[in-house]
């Protein structure tokens, strides 16, 4: 079982480059279940960010209007969607837990049989 480093970041490219490594690996360890699930909580939070910074562009001021200042609200979003998922509020990351605990329970059974 390889270890790695929790990704503290929306931006820890190598935290996702080694995730990404043991996933294609084929182990499923509990770990990486879960750090999965919670990047996947991270990229549908920073999708339900940007909806919302969209519904918001008729109420912008034109003082606040720029490339930086967007640029920077981005990168904004995308931190506090990584923060939010972390803390596992919406709880999509511990469904996708249950779901392929499940599956591979399940494969085990079918495994068995043969």
């Amino acid at each position: 079982m390889a270890s790695f480093a929790p990704i503290n970041s929306y931006y820890d490219f190598s935290g996702i480059s080694s995730l990404r490594a043991e996933a294609v690996s084929g182990e499923k360890t509990d770990y990486l279940v879960e750090r999965v699930g919670i990047e996947f909580e991270s990229a549908f939070f920073k999708l339900l960010l940007e909806e919302m910074q969209k519904a918001s562009e008729p109420l912008k001021s034109e003082l606040s209007e720029s490339d930086t200042m967007d640029q920077y609200q981005s990168m904004f979003n995308e931190e506090v969607a990584h923060f939010m998922a972390t803390r596992q509020s919406l709880g999509i990351s511990n469904w996708i837990r249950q779901q392929l605990g499940e599956q591979q329970f399940t494969d085990g059974e079918q495994s068995g049989k043969d």
